[in-house]
């Protein structure tokens, strides 16, 4: 069979589920890892082959590793999200969010060309995003004024490489990287208010961007291997949002959001043939990056500039050993840096992501040498910001505090067949 009904028979397939997630949104600051057997492995993938959906979302020169698979995934998210505000003197006050379960898609597929040093890898992939749903309280003094805070954020990315195998010990991988994303709220803060109210964010339609990656993968003996790779940012289209406008106003706001570089490299190392241990540091560049980096305070006009959030290091390990003849358990665990810092905190109600903590531990049952079968837990400890209440003018209340605590955990399934 040609490589173009292969392509044809693997995209059509990856299409249906991505069109299925379509609807869906992601969770937390930007995913800590993908798919089922790379979510058990604490994220931990970047220098060891492991599998088709780790792979494509951390370092694709380790596709050289491979052999022809396709690898889909699914991953329900959910967290716990609650609001205190505190005013000097008269007491706190409490709101918590009603998030339900997010659910976060993954597909990817692994093919060998005719030239045997040559892989074409391609994924489909949720990435990042948040969801949060606070109701109006008129009875909190400080944040009564608000009503109720809506957010949603879904990006997906497309990512499309090439990994060459250059020597017997090393391969490199690049290609493309096409994104699409929504940005919505129900008040949108990140645009001009009118008549001394801001318009509503809902409605907006997805945007598209692009970007590139870049990776390499050097195994120099049976037991170790190191990966490095580059995610270039994501260039976003700037977000677009109809307005009831007055007559000769503009009627509809711009919004203008990336998605950030990424840095990532890893070691795997194999004592023996039934136990692998990989370890990966991250650096994702939040600073820098439009929209997100953007300092978090109003403006002349009284739009917001940007969250404030900061670049961020990351560290993950994991391990995956062969138990019996058929079942792989796995286990792992990833820490990140401070994300917010506590005076941005009211500028990222509903949308504080930046976890400190993650475990998880998870299995691969191979119903036979070609298909397998995963599942994955994730926990995230409680984490959060304190910050005091900003006014338009950039003036903060004194004896006032806006504290923010999330928790989240997830539960992944994933299936891979390689052929």
């Amino acid at each position: 069979m040609s490589i173009f009904v292969y392509l044809f028979r693997s995209l059509f397939s990856l299409s249906v589920i991505f069109l299925l997630g379509s609807i869906a949104t992601g969770q937390g600051v930007f995913l800590p890892a993908t798919g089922a057997v790379n979510r058990s492995m604490g994220g931990a993938t970047a220098g060891a082959a492991v599998e088709s959906i780790g792979s494509m979302a951390w370092n694709p020169a380790t596709i050289s590793g491979l052999n022809n698979e396709v690898g889909i995934g699914f991953e329900g998210v959910y967290s716990d999200y609650q609001i205190d505000s505190t005013l000097s003197g008269v007491g706190t006050y409490s709101m918590s969010a009603e998030n339900g379960v997010s659910p976060v898609p993954t597909a990817a597929w692994v093919y060998q060309l005719q030239n045997p040093n040559v892989k074409l890898g391609v994924g489909m992939f949720g990435v990042a995003g948040y969801s949060s749903n606070f109701p109006a309280d008129p009875t909190n003094p400080l944040l009564g004024s608000l009503g109720r805070v809506r957010g949603e954020a879904v990006f997906y990315q497309i990512p499309m490489v090439f990994s060459i195998q250059v020597t017997d010990r090393l391969a490199i991988a690049l290609g493309p990287t096409l994104a699409m994303g929504r940005l919505s709220l129900n008040t949108n803060f990140f645009a001009p208010p009118s008549n001394g109210a801001y318009h509503s964010g809902d409605g907006t339609r997805y945007h598209f961007g692009g970007g590139a990656q870049i990776g390499m993968y050097f195994t120099p003996n049976c037991r170790w291997s190191f990966g490095a790779s580059l995610k270039s940012p994501i260039w976003m289209e700037t977000f677009r949002y109809k307005i009831d406008a007055q007559p000769g106003q503009e009627s509809v706001d711009k919004v203008n959001f990336d998605l950030p570089m990424m840095a990532t490299c890893g070691v795997g190392f194999r004592p023996n043939s039934n136990l692998l241990i990989t370890s990966d540091l991250r650096f994702t560049d939040y600073n820098n990056t439009e929209g997100f980096g953007d300092p978090a305070q109003f403006e002349a006009d009284g739009k917001v500039s940007g969250l404030g959030w900061k670049s961020v290091f990351s560290a993950h390990v994991g391990a995956r050993a062969r138990l019996t003849q058929r079942f792989y358990g796995s286990a792992g665990y990833a820490y990140c840096s401070k994300l917010i810092p506590d005076e941005s905190s009211f500028f990222n109600l509903g949308s504080d992501l930046g976890y400190r903590h993650g475990f998880t531990f998870g299995g691969t049952w191979m119903c036979n040498s070609c298909l397998g079968l995963s599942m994955a837990y994730n926990y995230f400890p409680e984490w959060g910001t304190d910050g005091p209440l900003v006014l338009a003018n950039n003036f903060e209340v004194p004896g006032t505090t806006i504290s923010q605590r999330v928790s989240a955990q997830s539960l992944t399934v994933g299936l891979n067949v390689a052929y």
